[in-house]
């Protein structure tokens, strides 16, 4: 009630909490385990994902942030229901390697993975990319 902008929670990683954050009136959610670095062993963003978008119910736009180092990972998200992904550590390693160019450069390089992966997987549009194109391994 404080604000119009647009309400936004980061850090979450598991369905119940995308309902309470949808719940409670979010715009969206980013599934987030902040780099894994404060929980050793804990899960990846992407296999949880899937959980996320299906609690979300289309109440609330599910981001995703972490583990995102190559263009099919953007593919694999999106695949699985993500609107968007951040890109986090790929962005600061071109920052260190070449500064502005490095960041330019590691964009160019993501969107050209992108648009191979999709190719590949015979998605002309991002709009085509859908569950299909991922396979997921069964748990052992």
């Amino acid at each position: 009630s404080a604000t119009d902008l647009p309400l936004v929670a980061k850090g979450i990683m598991t369905g119940e909490d995308v309902e309470s954050c949808a719940d409670a009136g979010a715009d969206a959610v980013i599934v987030s385990n902040h780099g894994g670095r404060h929980l050793d062993n804990t899960l990846g963003t992407i296999e949880v994902l899937s959980e996320a978008v299906a609690a979300a119910k289309g109440r609330t736009e599910i981001l995703l942030a972490g583990g995102i180092r190559r263009g099919a990972d953007v593919v694999k998200a999106l695949a699985l229901g993500a609107r968007a992904v951040f890109i986090g550590r790929p962005l600061f390693w071109g920052l260190a390697l070449g500064g502005e160019q490095g960041v330019i450069r590691v964009l160019d390089i993501l969107r050209e993975e992108i648009e191979i992966t999709m190719a590949k997987c015979g998605r002309p549009t991002v709009a085509d990319i859908d569950s299909t194109v991922v396979v997921k391994a069964p748990r052992l």
